[in-house]
């Protein structure tokens, strides 16, 4: 009996560390992202500079006097760090190692069995697959799932200390990602629900004690003395009003509790403001969240669609979320359920919100798992069989994820071609530099701050919301490279003397037209100079 009981303790802990390795490896992603090499420049930059931010842009020549906000100064700064001492494999791990935990923890804030939990994880960090990587933004998972940790503790118990954690949390996200507002406006909809709770109850109790009132109504004398129907029907409301209002009872943090989060929430806020652009970093959030330019005209804005066969896989994982939620429907915590419909819309409204919108569902996975699989779920895992199989999974997505991101990380080559990088060109014009400004791609704007330091960009993946005095650089590059009516003047009015764009036949007949040379190509980038160059 002993030796059984062992065993199934045995499995347990085989279950959950497979779990977890398998939430880490589907996390773990090639160091490939566009943006990823202005953050180790900034970090250089930082570093370099005694950790003192910029206050004016210093990568692009086209805007050199635009008020910067380093909002991620401190994760950039340690992602320079490991990048120069341990390399891109290991920043990539430490990326996965951040989701992982952001998953893990999203779970942590209900009571239930670590089964339940782990197997909630995994299906959320699946779902999660197209929108993870090597990317700040997985910083902001973590908070956030750090702040519905806390808020599901708290409410669970209001005399809990880990509430007090809170502005010391914020004060590191502030100054580490600016998606630290997604944790402030969680647990703004937080109160609004259980604000909106109080009121439904005070509704019901008045409900009630109309219906219970002696010159008003009795269910049981109104069963004799009223018409069947309006009598059942009374009787029915009346129970409803007293159901009603205790569930509301049991499942409702008292005015007290709620007056103490929402000072929490404001000193939290206050938290916010204590970074080197003070209340100056609410500008750079507020600006990329009503840019409806960028939101138009970037793949990682952009909404989620059905028209979008991209969409398909999470508008498949959606169906299956919702159905199971139906039948998961006696258990569910309906509070929560009502925080996490801003989110929903959030997720759908860009795919870049997607992976918050993963994080806040993954405790609604939890009930979901516990009630349709339940005990069930216990006794599989018990079985050898079943944990070969699942070993067996985790052996397959490891071969699957690990050779990538190693070949990436150690080489600079195959990083360059499967991000589609212009390092051809770039060891071109090491070769051969060309004077004056240049014109660049979008999305090779961070490839050439990190490997083109000595040549300053147009653009690049900070810049898509910079807006001054109505003027958008990002819009001005679209216009230009769509080669809409005037474009031409974008070049003269930075005095471009060379562009650097991608190789086609659309960019050779534009370019050809104005007389400038072609003076290098590969499969991926063409460079076209001025003729008076």
């Amino acid at each position: 009996m002993l030796k059984k009981y062992i065993s199934k303790i045995d499995s347990r802990k085989i279950f959950v560390a497979i779990g977890i390795l398998i939430i880490f490896l589907v996390t773990l992603k090639s160091p490939t992202d566009p943006d990823m090499g202005w953050h180790l420049a900034n970090g250089k930059y930082l570093i370099a500079h005694h950790l003192t931010v910029a206050k004016k842009d210093i990568f692009s020549h086209s805007m050199p006097e635009f008020p910067l906000i380093m909002h991620e100064w401190v994760t950039d700064i340690w992602m320079f760090v490991v990048y120069q001492n341990l390399g891109l494999f290991v920043l990539s791990c430490l990326f996965a190692v951040i989701t992982t935990l952001a998953f893990l923890t999203a779970t942590l804030g209900i009571k239930t069995k670590t089964e339940y939990k782990i197997s909630a994880a995994m299906l959320a960090a699946i779902a999660s697959l197209p929108v993870t990587g090597l990317r700040p933004q997985m910083l902001t998972l973590l908070g956030l799932a750090l702040v519905i940790y806390i808020i599901l503790s708290f409410r669970q118990n209001p005399q809990t200390k880990k509430i007090f954690w809170l502005p010391l949390l914020f004060l590191f996200w502030a100054n580490s990602h600016g998606g630290f507002a997604v944790g402030l406006f969680f647990i703004a909809v937080f109160l609004a629900v259980e604000i909106a709770k109080q009121l439904l109850l005070f509704l019901a109790k008045a409900g009630k004690k109309k219906f219970h009132d002696k010159e008003n109504f009795s269910p049981e004398k109104s069963i004799f003395f009223a018409l069947p129907s309006q009598a059942l029907v009374k009787f029915f409301q009346a129970n409803f009003l007293e159901k009603f209002q205790s569930f509301l009872k049991e499942n409702t943090l008292p005015f007290p509790k709620i007056a103490k989060l929402a000072v929490f929430l404001a000193i939290s806020t206050l938290a916010t403001l204590v970074n080197p652009y003070s209340w100056r970093v609410y500008i750079e959030i507020i600006t990329t969240i009503f840019d409806k330019f960028a939101k138009a005209n970037i793949g990682e804005w952009l909404p989620v669609s059905a028209l979008n066969p991209m969409s398909w896989q999470f508008l498949l994982y959606l169906f299956l979320f919702a159905i199971l939620l139906l039948f998961s429907w006696r258990c569910l915590d309906y509070t929560y359920l009502f925080v996490t419909s801003p989110f929903l819309y959030l997720g759908f409204s860009s795919w870049r919100h997607l992976p918050v919108f993963l994080i806040v569902s993954t405790p609604l996975w939890v009930y979901i798992v516990k009630t349709i699989v339940g005990e069930e779920l216990r006794r599989i895992i018990s079985r050898g069989w079943f944990l070969a199989i699942f070993a067996a999974a985790g052996f397959f997505i490891a071969k699957q994820q690990i050779p990538p991101v190693w070949e990436n990380s150690f080489s600079l080559e195959k990083l360059a071609e499967n991000g589609d990088y212009p390092l051809g060109a770039v060891k071109y014009l090491r070769e051969n530099p060309l004077s004056g400004n240049m014109f660049n791609e979008y999305n090779w704007g961070g490839f050439l701050i990190w490997q083109l330091p000595e040549k300053k960009v147009y653009i690049d993946g900070r810049m898509p919301s910079w807006r001054v005095n109505g003027f958008s650089i990002f819009e001005e590059f679209n216009n230009t490279v769509h080669y809409n009516e005037g474009w031409e003047k974008t070049l003269e009015k930075y005095n471009i003397s060379f562009a650097l764009l991608y190789n086609n036949w659309v960019n050779d007949a534009a370019f050809s037209k104005i007389g400038w040379k072609k003076v290098y190509s590969d499969n991926i980038a063409s460079i076209y100079q001025r003729p008076s160059q």
